[in-house]
């Protein structure tokens, strides 16, 4: 009986030591706030989910001394403002050319870029300069984003920017645009809010016209700017990078996978 106690008195020992081992992680953890976007399906805060989400999430878990802390909801120029400011600790998708103090991290989020137009206006495009003339919708900093070709292009057209994310694939739907310009995974979500699952087959059409863009993470600390890009190359080489995109692309009934 004796040495039963003693057994009883090690174990609960060993799982006091244990709680204070986790306490004391928890504690050394810190936290990093992140200012993320409000466009589905890469940022989908109701879930604290989405590709970029999901990205970020997956790095951080290889910074087990760091905790990701999401602050959704913000427009593109509100996410670089705030990190500018200092209102948060880190930014998602940031642009190349904002122009941001800072360190960037290695380019993190993928977004396949396409026009899309309605398949019975039959347009066939081989690269950028064949939008011109044409009424295009495109997203916030589109210019930017795509750089000289495209701006040079959007001159000589009408362009108009969407106020949200949902405008550019309703505005085609609708047919007041000829072409929407922007990433396929952002029209596949929007195509699916406004119509369910009664889009006709082959109703549009998309024109691989640009390359695939990349933005970046934007880190005030530049040590953990160093972890995170050490982090994200581990998922690259894992795999789990990729299956993030495939596994959302799924969700939308597509199974080839964005290029990259």
């Amino acid at each position: 009986m004796a040495s039963q106690r003693l057994i009883n008195k090690f174990k609960r020992f060993q799982l006091f030591c244990l709680s204070l081992f986790f306490l004391s992680s928890q504690a050394e953890s810190k936290e990093v706030t992140i200012g993320m976007g409000n466009f589905e399906p890469y940022y989908i805060a109701a879930d604290e989910t989405g590709i970029f989400t999901d990205i970020i999430t997956a790095v951080f878990q290889e910074i087990p001394d760091h905790e990701p802390v999401f602050v959704f909801g913000r427009p593109n120029n509100r996410l670089w403002q705030d990190f500018s400011r200092r209102k948060v600790d880190a930014v998602s998708n940031l642009y190349d050319s904002i122009e941001v103090g800072g360190c960037r991290s290695e380019p993190v989020f993928r977004f396949r870029d396409v026009a899309i137009t309605r398949a019975e206006a039959k347009f066939s495009f081989q690269n950028i300069k064949d939008l011109k003339g044409l009424n295009i919708i495109a997203f916030q900093g589109a210019k930017e984003f795509f750089g000289p070709e495209f701006s040079a292009m959007v001159q000589e057209s009408v362009f108009t920017v969407a106020s949200e994310p949902g405008v550019q694939a309703q505005a085609l739907w609708d047919g007041r645009v000829d072409v929407s310009v922007g990433d396929l995974f952002i029209f596949l979500h929007s195509l699916k809010t406004i119509a369910g699952s009664g889009v006709p087959p082959n109703m549009f059409e998309v024109h691989d016209i640009l390359p695939a863009v990349y933005s970046r993470m934007g880190f005030w600390d530049e040590h953990l700017c160093a972890e995170f890009n050490r982090a994200l190359q581990k998922i690259k080489d894992s795999g789990e990078y990729e299956e993030i995109y495939d596994r959302y692309l799924r969700l939308y009934g597509v199974t080839s996978s964005p290029s990259g």
